[in-house]
């Protein structure tokens, strides 16, 4: 049991930091990141989340996490 739990805040905490990392540390071409240009003028750029890549993002770390899960229950 407390091996799961260990998992799942490893998961949770590199999910986060990746999120953090994403959002406020990443530029535009950073392959990791989850900024979009929203709208562009000759002058200025706002810059947003995409969700897509959001929830790309999310599916892979759910998917990896429950892979390691199967992985450590498997070998107990």
């Amino acid at each position: 049991m407390n091996r799961k739990v260990g998992l799942f805040l490893l998961v949770f905490f590199c999910y986060l930091l990746w999120l953090y990392l994403a959002i406020y540390e990443s530029s535009m071409d950073d392959w990791w990141t989850v900024k979009e240009i929203k709208h562009r003028t000759d002058d200025t750029v706002e810059i947003g989340v995409s969700n897509v890549k959001f929830v790309v993002g999310t599916v892979f770390f759910t998917l990896g996490g429950t892979v390691l899960y199967l992985l450590i229950r498997k070998r107990n």
